[in-house]
């Protein structure tokens, strides 16, 4: 059996959209974990899937058009 692909997406949002933020991750299948941090970067999503490219769309098209995210910083585990 194939490992999954696990990645993490650190994410710099506004301080009043976080709820909403944290929320909307929960809605998406690859999203396993989220963790609210202090720092540059608010929230860190823990990601696994199939594959990267299932994390990349993930992340494409539904992460980074949340409103109130400004901006991610993705990370992938190295095999």
């Amino acid at each position: 059996m194939k490992k999954p692909s696990i990645g993490f997406v650190l994410i710099e949002c506004k301080q009043e959209y976080m709820k909403d933020i944290v929320n909307q991750l929960d809605e998406i299948d690859v999203v396993k974990e989220t963790l609210r941090v202090e720092g540059l970067w608010r929230l860190v999503a823990k990601l696994e899937a199939p594959n990267l490219d299932n994390i990349r769309e993930s992340i494409q098209w539904k992460i980074r058009n949340m409103t109130g995210i400004e901006s991610t910083l993705t990370l992938v585990e190295y095999m």
